[in-house]
């Protein structure tokens, strides 16, 4: 027989996509950072839990659309200055116009976010970081869910709040992950209540 926990699923993930820097390709295109066609040169910051965690300077040269063009990301970090240049490749659209993606340094596939893990950025798959909510039980990510709504009502993270329509509906998936966060807490306890009785009960006989 196997011992403890011998038959729990194993991972090599070595940390959380929350917890890194990320460069997000479709943020950057809607920032105007990433132009198909030109070369633009820009600084950006990123925000970890809300704080102002670091900035970088970035230049993207898009002026070939037909070959791709390439990113040079310039940051300060704890352990030194880093310089980076990453691939961006350009996939025309059937309406019109291109898609871009990075292509992960490491692994050479299309993602359209890297993160910044042992001193350099990549994929997740690269980097093999997991989603926090993947090692959360039901109780966890429902308060999760509820606490990323009441944000976004909030406007935090740089984006707008929700307006009329977008707000009430909001406020409504606001109320029922909150009540199925509560529900699934109390369904907890009365389990943890009644598990405990039961060992009691089990040691007295």
């Amino acid at each position: 027989m196997g011992g403890i926990g011998s038959g729990a699923r194993r991972t090599t993930h070595i940390g959380n996509v929350e917890d890194v820097l990320a460069l997000d390709i479709r943020a950057l295109r809607r920032l105007g950072v990433i132009r198909p066609g030109e070369c633009i040169c820009e600084t950006v910051q990123w925000s970890i839990s809300g704080l102002n965690a670091s900035s970088a300077r970035l230049r993207t040269d898009l002026s070939d659309i037909e070959r791709g063009g390439v990113m040079t990301i310039a940051m300060h970090t704890p352990d030194g200055t880093i310089k980076q240049d990453v691939a961006i490749e350009m996939v025309p659209t059937p309406l019109g116009g291109h898609r871009c993606f990075f292509v992960c340094p490491i692994i050479s596939q299309r993602c359209e976010i890297l993160y910044y893990a042992r001193g350099r950025f990549a994929s997740r798959e690269a980097q093999r970081l997991s989603y926090a909510v993947q090692s959360m039980n039901e109780v966890s990510r429902a308060r999760r869910k509820a606490a990323k709504l009441r944000s976004r009502l909030c406007g935090s993270g740089g984006k707008p709040r929700p307006r009329g329509r977008n707000r009430i509906d909001t406020v409504r998936r606001l109320y029922q992950a909150d009540f199925e966060a509560k529900t699934l807490h109390l369904d907890r306890l009365c389990y943890l209540a009644h598990h405990n009785v039961g060992i009691q009960s089990a040691r007295k006989s």
